[in-house]
C-alpha cells in the first residue's frame, strides 16, 4: 500500500538534481552514483483524518501481518512524527535498494499490497504522498544499513537551484573533521531525487531519547575551526548558509510495533 511517511528533518547544529546524483570536489558522478547504487530509498507519507489515529495503526498492525504471510524480503519501517507543522503523521520507508529493485518488488506483491492497504489502511488516510531518495554515503557518517534507534532529529535543507554541489561539497569537509573528531558517528544525508521540491537534502541524527538533543560541548562549526581555521571554516558554513533557500526541523520516534522487518 502506497501509505508511507519518511521523517523529516540539523544547519548541522539545529540540529537534485534529479534521477541521478551530481558530482562533488574530488568524486565524479559515476563514482558517486556508483557508490550510492543500492542506497534508493522509497518513503511514504500519511497523514490521518481527524479522530482515526487508533483505526489506522489498527489497520497498518494488519498490513505488516499481510507482508509477514507474504514472506516479504524488505523492511518497512515506521516513524511518528512528534514535532513541527507534521506533527501526528506516519513515516514508512524502505531502503537500502537499487532501482531495479521496486521493479522486482511490484511484480511480486504490488497489486496485492495496494489492495491490502485499500482495505486496512486508506479509509482512515486523509491525505498521502511518497517519494524517492537516495542515501548519500559519501556525505554521511552513519552506515546506509543502520538499525532505527528511539527517535530520529531530522533538518530537511531546501536548496536554491544549482547550489547542491557547493552544499555536498562544503558538508563532506564538515564531515572530514567530524570523522576524526569525538562526534556520535549517528548521522546520514538523504537526497530526494524525485517526488517533491529539489534540490532537497535530509539530515537525519539518531538518538536515543529527548535527552539525547541536548547540545555537545561543542559544535560541528567549533570543531572545523580548530581544525581549519576561522577563514576556512568561516567560508564553509557561509557556502551552506547561502546554498539554503529554507529549513525546518522535526523530531520523530521509531514504531516498531507499526513496522515489518523479514525473518521477525
Amino acid at each position: 500500500m502506497k501509505f508511507r511517511y519518511m521523517v523529516a528533518a540539523s544547519l548541522f547544529m539545529i540540529g537534485i538534481c534529479w534521477a541521478q546524483i551530481g558530482p562533488a570536489t574530488g568524486a565524479s558522478t559515476e563514482a558517486i552514483n556508483a557508490q550510492n547504487a543500492n542506497n534508493v530509498c522509497r518513503i511514504y507519507f500519511s497523514t490521518i483524518k481527524p479522530g482515526m489515529v487508533q483505526q489506522y495503526e489498527a489497520g497498518r498492525k494488519k498490513h505488516m501481518q499481510f507482508h509477514r504471510a507474504q514472506k516479504d524480503t524488505w523492511a518497512w519501517r515506521t516513524f511518528l512524527i512528534e514535532t513541527g507543522e507534521n506533527a501526528g503523521s506516519y513515516v514508512s520507508s524502505a531502503c537500502n535498494h537499487a532501482w531495479k529493485d521496486f521493479d522486482d518488488w511490484e511484480q511480486r506483491i504490488g497489486k496485492a499490497d495496494t489492495a491490502d492497504g485499500q482495505v486496512n489502511m486508506a479509509p482512515y488516510v486523509q491525505s498521502q504522498r511518497n517519494r524517492f531518495y537516495v542515501y548519500r554515503a559519501d556525505m554521511s557518517l552513519a552506515p546506509a544499513n543502520q538499525p532505527p534507534d528511539a527517535m530520529t532529529s531530522v533538518t530537511v535543507y531546501v536548496l536554491h537551484p544549482g547550489t547542491a554541489p557547493e552544499f555536498t561539497d562544503a558538508i563532506k569537509k564538515i564531515n572530514d573533521v567530524l570523522s576524526k573528531a569525538d562526534w556520535p558517528k549517528t548521522s546520514g544525508w538523504l537526497q530526494l531525487v524525485n517526488g517533491g521540491e529539489g534540490p532537497t537534502f535530509v539530515l537525519l541524527t539518531q538518538r536515543k531519547n529527548w535527552g539525547d538533543f541536548a547540545p555537545r560541548p561543542k559544535t560541528p562549526m567549533d570543531l572545523v575551526t580548530e581544525a581549519l581555521g576561522k577563514e576556512a571554516s568561516d567560508q564553509i558554513f557561509k557556502t551552506i548558509r547561502e546554498s539554503t533557500a529554507h529549513l525546518f526541523t522535526e523530531a520523530a520516534t521509531y514504531r516498531p510495533d507499526l513496522s515489518y522487518e523479514p525473518g521477525r
